[in-house]
């Protein structure tokens, strides 16, 4: 999967999702894609810095059981992200 192709996937997640004020859990969208680890969060940390998403964490991160946050993103400021919003 090249970036675009992740870029418009995750457009459409998040406009499908509208209702929940738009929001793409990002453990849930790591496990339906076919990409590796490292090309997944750097898709996603590129969506960022390009501006089209809103990176955030979830309310309660320590409740989330281990296998949830291993799926998370950890940001380099140590922010563990749960969430993407398309803007």
């Amino acid at each position: 999967m090249i970036y675009e192709e992740f870029q418009a996937l995750v457009r459409e997640e998040g406009e499908r999702r509208i209702t929940q004020g738009g929001l793409v859990p990002i453990p849930e969208l790591r496990l339906g894609l076919p990409l590796e680890r490292q090309a997944f969060d750097d898709y996603v940390l590129r969506l960022h810095t390009d501006g089209l998403v809103h990176l955030l964490s979830h309310v309660e991160c320590a409740t989330l059981p281990e296998p949830v946050r291993n799926d998370c993103i950890v940001h380099s400021s140590g922010a563990l992200l749960y969430w993407i919003r398309w803007l």
